[in-house]
């Protein structure tokens, strides 16, 4: 199969993502939504109760599948978007289960709300607790789907999540995505604070530095990274420093700068889906344009 093919069915999953987290879909639409009709929620039990995911599975899959995990940002109302990419991923791929995970605190269109503290939506809640809270619903959908290797994709503060992730939890994930990565929650909050007046000052923060768990990232890991050059809402000089610092840490990993792109849209950058085809064929799935369940249909 041409990988140009590949990559236009990927490019429009991905496009799926970019300007969905905030719509406001109403009982009879969701309802007939593809994404609430086809996967299946899957709840994950925490020391702190209960974490909400969706999952989708590839139309064709092995008795041990690739998990493709997504993990949203800090935008306050995720809503369907978190979903509808999983959905399509899973449409679009062989040999894969993709899930959305709703982070702590956060509630989605159906009305579900994942236990725990969402906190300031800032940076301020990539905690040692969602950390090990996003792990254990990785074990549970690994344990469940009897999946082999784990790609995890996050976006902004959920790459952030999964950059501490896979220091703080390193023989879990085989590859992870971080797009736009929140990747200095400290920088960004104390930016954002400062910028917005709405917030109270003085506030502390006891998230994650993923840059202090770099010396704990397995070498044998996958890390892609893309960042938009008009991205305003974190800093690419975060995402280089934690490049640097797995570098030297001899783990394969690269960075790409979208030019054109800012935070957001990032889903829709060609390094994003290049990126995702790339970790998913070498952890074993394979994207491609034959079969039902095209993003576009």
């Amino acid at each position: 199969m041409a990988r140009t093919g590949r990559l236009f069915l990927l490019a429009a999953a991905c496009a799926l993502a970019a300007g969905l987290f905030s719509l406001n879909w109403p009982g009879a639409k969701l309802a007939s939504a593809p994404w609430f009709s086809e996967g299946q929620t899957v709840w994950i039990g925490t020391p702190r109760g209960q974490l909400k995911t969706r999952v989708y599975e590839s139309s064709r899959r092995k008795e041990h599948p690739v998990l493709v995990v997504l993990v949203h940002g800090d935008i306050p109302d995720p809503r369907q978007g978190l979903y509808e990419l999983a959905q399509a991923i899973a449409h679009v791929s062989q040999n894969v289960v993709a899930a959305g995970v709703l982070r702590p605190g956060y509630k989605d269109a159906q009305g579900d709300t994942s236990s725990g503290e969402m906190g300031y939506a800032i940076g301020d809640n990539y905690t040692p607790e969602v950390v090990d809270d996003i792990d254990t619903a990785i074990r549970g959908l690994k344990a469940k789907y009897h999946a082999g290797p784990v790609v995890l994709v996050g976006h902004s503060g959920g790459g952030a999540i999964s950059a501490d992730l896979i220091g703080r939890h390193p023989e879990d994930v085989s590859a992870v995505l971080l797009l736009a990565c929140g990747c200095d929650p400290k920088e960004f909050m104390t930016r954002w604070v400062r910028e917005h007046p709405v917030f109270p000052k003085n506030l502390s923060n006891p998230s994650l530095l993923p840059l202090d768990l770099a010396p704990n990232v397995s070498p044998s890991i996958h890390v892609r990274m893309v960042i938009g050059d008009r991205d305003d809402v974190v800093r690419l000089p975060a995402s280089q420093a934690y490049a640097r610092a797995l570098e030297a840490r001899g783990v394969d990993v690269k960075l790409a700068i979208a030019a054109g792109f800012s935070h957001n849209d990032i889903f829709r950058a060609p390094a994003t889906r290049a990126n995702l085809t790339e970790l998913l064929t070498l952890e074993g799935a394979r994207v491609d344009s034959s079969g039902p369940g095209h993003p576009s249909q």
